[in-house]
C-alpha cells in the first residue's frame, strides 16, 4: 500500500522534465538484465553505446518523465522473467530498452509514434521490420501485462523519490511551526486585547465598598457634611465631661484605627465607640483622608472645651 507520502512526492517527481540522471538510471537497469557478445557493429554501422542510444531517443520522440519511467518498471519486469543464464546479441540491449520504450509510449499516451517513425530515430540501426519484431517479443514475454501500479514505480524509483519525500516533510513540519506561531501570535493579541493595560489600571483603582470609585475631590466634598455628622452625634451624647472625656481617650488609645473609617452606609457616629470599632473587621474599613481626620479632631476638641464650660457652668449655679 502506497502512503499519502509516497504518492505526493511520485506526483512532484513525475512532473518534472527528463533528466540525465533518468535517463542513466535507465542505462544502469538494462545492463543488468542479462550479459551480450561485445561488438562495436551491427548492419555494417556502428553500434552507439546505451547512452548515446536512448539520448536520442528521447531527443527525438520528447517523452515525457512518467513514460521513460515506465520503461523502468518493464526492465524490472522482463529481467525477473529471462532464464538465469540466458545471453544476448551486441544489440540485444539496446533493442530490449528500445521495445520497452515503445510498448511504455502506446500503452501511456493516447497518440505515440508509429514503428515506422522509430525505425528513424534509430539513425537506421534498426528497421521497421526489427522492430515489429522485438514488440511482439517483449510483449509476449510479458504475458500482456503492460499495467503499471504505483508501488511499483514506488519501488523502482525510492532514490529520486527519498529526497523530495524530505523536502515534503521539512516543509510540512515548517508549516506546522508557522501555523503554531500565528495561532500563539493570535493568543497573545486576544491576551493583551482582554487584560490590557487601561483595563487593569481601572480595575485596580481604589473603590468604596458600594462599588463606587472614591477620588480626592469627591472626599473632599464630603468632608463638610461629615463633619457635621460628627458634631452633631456627639452632641447627642450624654452632657458629662467624663463621658466626653471618655469618647476622646478612646478614640487616641486606638491607634490602629486611627486612620480608618466604617464604610458610608454605616452611621460616623460609631466611630467614636470603642465597641463599635473593635467589632467590625479590619477588611473592612478604608483609608481615611487626613484633612478629614483633622477637621474631625479639632471638632471635638472644641466640643470638650463647650463641655467642659457647661459642666463649670452649671457646678457654679448648684452652688458647688
Amino acid at each position: 500500500m502506497v502512503s499519502s507520502l509516497d504518492l505526493k512526492a511520485l506526483n512532484i517527481f513525475l512532473s518534472t522534465p527528463v533528466s540525465h540522471d533518468m535517463i542513466h538510471k535507465l542505462v544502469v537497469s538494462t545492463l543488468q538484465i542479462l550479459p551480450c557478445q561485445d561488438s562495436k557493429v551491427v548492419n555494417d554501422k556502428p553500434l552507439p553505446s546505451l547512452m548515446t542510444f536512448l539520448t536520442k531517443l528521447v531527443r527525438y520522440t520528447n517523452v515525457y518523465t512518467g513514460t521513460l519511467m515506465a520503461t523502468l518498471v518493464y526492465l524490472n519486469k522482463l529481467k525477473s522473467k529471462l532464464p538465469k543464464n540466458a545471453q544476448g546479441l551486441p544489440c540485444t540491449r539496446h533493442r530490449i530498452v528500445l521495445s520497452c520504450l515503445i510498448l511504455a509510449s502506446k500503452f501511456h499516451n493516447d497518440s505515440s509514434p508509429k514503428n515506422i517513425h522509430w525505425a528513424k530515430y534509430t539513425e537506421g540501426l534498426f528497421t521497421t521490420k526489427d522492430i515489429n519484431l522485438m514488440e511482439r517479443q517483449l510483449i509476449y514475454l510479458l504475458n500482456w501485462d503492460l499495467k503499471v501500479e504505483n508501488e511499483e514505480m514506488v519501488e523502482v524509483l525510492d532514490s529520486f523519490l527519498d529526497p523530495i519525500r524530505s523536502d515534503l516533510i521539512n516543509s510540512q513540519k515548517m508549516r506546522k511551526y508557522l501555523r503554531e506561531q500565528k495561532e500563539r501570535k493570535e493568543d497573545l493579541r486576544i491576551y493583551s486585547n482582554t487584560y490590557s493595560p487601561s483595563r487593569s489600571t481601572n480595575s485596580l483603582s481604589p473603590r468604596s465598598p458600594s462599588g463606587m470609585s472614591r477620588s480626592p475631590s469627591n472626599t473632599m466634598l464630603k468632608s463638610p457634611s461629615n463633619s457635621s455628622n460628627i458634631s452633631r452625634s456627639s452632641i447627642s451624647r450624654p452632657s458629662t465631661s467624663r463621658s466626653s472625656s471618655l469618647s476622646l481617650q478612646t478614640i487616641q488609645s486606638q491607634p490602629h484605627y486611627d486612620h480608618y473609617r466604617q464604610n458610608s452606609s454605616s452611621s460616623i457616629s460609631s466611630v467614636s465607640s470603642t465597641s463599635s470599632l473593635m467589632d467590625e473587621p479590619c477588611r473592612s474599613l478604608t483609608p481615611v483622608d487626613p484633612l478629614i481626620e483633622m477637621t474631625a479632631l479639632n471638632e471635638e476638641k472644641e466640643l470638650n472645651k463647650l463641655l467642659k464650660r457647661l459642666n463649670n457652668s452649671s457646678h457654679l449655679q448648684a452652688g458647688y
